[in-house]
């Protein structure tokens, strides 16, 4: 009865102790995450872009990329060569930027490479740098929360899926872009880390942890889409 008793006594001390601890520490993860996050967009992000990239080698590639870009509705985006990995894009602080690398485009026949070029574009059309972003500074406010780390692997998963799709859309070229992936999760990757591996266009991984999705769910839905767009041109259909 007295342990009853004290427990009625201190109970009501202890649950706003916790509620405060609790809620204290979860405004200074945020709080401290977005101001680390502000701080390395605002003074690293150029450095680091002009280490990532260089000035555009890709003539074979520059016409098809304007025409896309055009056709896209994107403005301001500039394309250049890719230093680390083969293909990748960033729209941050006013910049927007298609990058790839001239040893993927040489190993890429050209409606392949608009493929990839269209992929990178619709990252960027549907404003992926921002949603990638979010789920990267909830998973830095709390690492050790495995349920972020789930969401902020499917957040990348479903805009890559969602990239190809959408840049199937205005190339017509599902296969073309099937085919580049195959190609570029084959290439070589000796010394690779775990960071810069997320810049291949064609990263493949498998499980809930991973931020790419399995590279035969991505070609299976390509070739699905590329059997929709043969059904409805058809003759048949269209007569």
């Amino acid at each position: 009865m007295l342990c009853v008793a004290l427990l009625n006594q201190y109970a009501d001390f202890w649950d706003l102790t916790i509620r405060e601890v609790f809620g204290g520490a979860l405004l200074a993860s945020v709080t401290f995450a977005t101001i680390m996050t502000f701080i390395a967009r605002k003074h690293t992000f150029t450095k680091t872009l002009e280490r990532m990239t260089g000035l555009v080698e890709l003539p074979s590639i520059g016409t098809s990329f304007t025409l896309l870009a055009s056709r896209m509705g994107i403005q301001g985006v500039s394309l250049r060569d890719a230093r680390l990995g083969s293909a990748f894009s960033i729209s941050l602080n006013g910049h927007r930027v298609v990058a790839v690398s001239p040893e993927l485009v040489a190993s890429l026949s050209p409606d392949e490479a608009e493929a990839v070029v269209a992929h990178e574009l619709s990252h960027i059309k549907n404003g992926d740098s921002t949603a990638k972003g979010m789920a990267r500074l909830a998973r830095a406010a709390f690492p050790f929360d495995p349920v972020l780390r789930l969401v902020e692997a499917a957040v990348h998963r479903e805009r890559e899926l969602w990239a190809d799709r959408v840049g199937v859309e205005f190339t017509r070229k599902p296969l073309a872009l099937a085919s580049a992936l195959v190609k570029a999760n084959s290439r070589p990757r000796a010394g690779t880390t775990a960071h810069a591996a997320g810049l291949f266009v064609g990263s493949s991984g498998r499980g809930l942890f991973s931020p790419y999705p399995d590279l035969e769910r991505r070609v299976d839905a390509l070739l699905d889409l590329a059997r929709k767009m043969e059904i409805a041109t058809s003759p048949a259909i269209v007569a």
